[in-house]
């Protein structure tokens, strides 16, 4: 079972006397969950491995639900970890893999959070959820309320992409759209929680935000014990990377993992405020307005539940933050689609463009091994990619029509064998 040792501000050290305290009581920062794990010992790692679960509750001691009957769980978990030989030779990375993401049950990271952060809610016997998100996470929370047979509330901006939205209005969640963007919106959302007494997905939740650590676990495992020189995380609030360092503290603590990896902050250049605390050597995360920008998951101003954490984490791994122009994104995105198989959203290749930076700055070596989260699938913002009008156009079903088209459409030979380019 998972034993909750506490619930603990990791700012002052305050801690909670009920399970359902979300924030510290002296300074009001988002608590954090401190998992006993003293029961482990060596040959545990061994068992865990040795398991045939193929989600992320083999490791479940690691996660803050203290009942498996408690688990609310859609397959999510052990995502493909794909060396990408092509695209590797190409960017002149011999040892870069994708940590698929599109794959989970509802196309994004979000599932990590919410399958741990839905079967608490489960244990603390809430009957509604309810989240504020610009797509991702409101597919999810629908979906893991609806298994969980939960009411869910999810609050979107509205200029959210219509795929995000018919997704959770699939899985049965009442969605309201928000005139505003989502720091503007965010406001309204506390209030209405607090009102309607909803259990809150967002990171201000300290069980969903366990749930990323399960990258580390995976990783650790699918990697038979090794850790990876870099790892690079699509960034918005910046949970995924605060979750990401405590699963590897938490496996370094044991004795199993022996390492860290350096960790990347991967933003967009309109929302890149803990890029911008790393760059400028900042001891704090300064909230940005949010400009416009391809990547719409990770639009992301004011990072104010779990920026600071993860600005600690990055700098702790000896890690860096990169800001990302939308021209970057695309092509990043462009190119894990044509070289490596990989259909991303445009946030979910944040990770590879900001790879693509680091290697042409010689800050990632030619050898290390680099790890890029993909963290959303493509279909959610379809619209990201452009369709050439030739390829819409209709041929008469004979062989000569077939013929002329294809000559029409036909790669470049630079293009066909992008491997020809100059390497970035």
């Amino acid at each position: 079972m998972g034993r909750i040792a506490a619930l603990r501000c990791p700012q002052c050290g305050w801690e909670a006397v009920t399970d359902d305290t979300f924030a510290c009581g002296s300074c009001g920062s988002v608590l954090e969950v401190q998992m006993d794990l003293t029961h482990l010992t060596r040959s545990d790692v061994r068992v865990i491995r040795a398991s045939t679960d193929q989600t992320l509750w083999r490791w479940f001691d690691f996660f803050p639900v203290k009942s498996r009957g408690s688990v609310v769980s859609l397959g999510e978990g052990y995502t493909p970890l794909t060396r990408c030989r092509r695209l590797g030779r190409h960017l002149g990375m011999e040892r870069l893999y994708v940590k698929n993401d599109t794959l989970l049950p509802t196309g994004s990271l979000k599932d990590r959070s919410n399958a741990v952060g839905i079967s608490r809610a489960v244990e603390l016997g809430f009957d509604t959820v309810a989240v504020l998100s610009t797509g991702n996470a409101a597919a999810s929370v629908a979906a893991y309320a609806a298994a969980a047979g939960l009411r869910s509330v999810v609050m979107v901006p509205a200029a959210t992409d219509m795929a995000k939205v018919i997704q959770a209005c699939a899985s049965g969640a009442e969605v309201v759209m928000v005139d505003g963007s989502l720091d503007e919106i965010g406001p309204f959302y506390r209030e209405a929680v607090r009102e309607f007494g909803w259990y809150d997905c967002l990171s201000t939740n300290p069980y969903r935000n366990e749930g990323k650590k399960s990258y580390a676990f995976e990783l650790f495992d699918q990697f038979d014990e090794h850790v990876p020189h870099w790892i690079i995380h699509p960034t918005a609030g910046g949970a995924g990377l605060a979750a990401m360092w405590k699963g590897y503290q938490e496996l370094h603590g044991l004795g199993w993992a022996h390492r860290f990896p350096r960790l990347v902050a991967a933003q967009s250049e309109a929302a890149a405020p803990i890029a911008a605390a790393l760059e400028n050597g900042n001891a704090t995360v300064e909230p940005v307005a949010a400009g416009a920008t391809v990547a719409e998951s990770i639009r992301v101003g004011n990072p104010s539940a779990l920026g600071q954490r993860a600005l600690r984490a990055v700098r702790a791994s000896n890690g860096t933050g990169v800001a990302l122009a939308d021209d970057e994104i695309l092509e990043a995105q462009s190119l894990l689609s044509r070289m490596a198989g990989v259909f991303a959203e445009p946030s979910g290749a944040v990770s590879l463009a900001a790879a693509i930076r680091l290697r042409g700055q010689g800050v990632i070596a030619a050898a290390d091994m680099v790890v890029c989260n993909v963290t959303g699938h493509g279909l959610k913002q379809a619209a990201s990619v452009g369709v050439p009008p030739e390829h819409l156009q209709i041929v008469e079903p004979d062989l000569d029509s077939l013929r002329k088209r294809l000559e029409t459409t036909a790669p470049t030979e630079a293009s066909a064998n992008p491997e020809s380019e100059g390497q970035p």
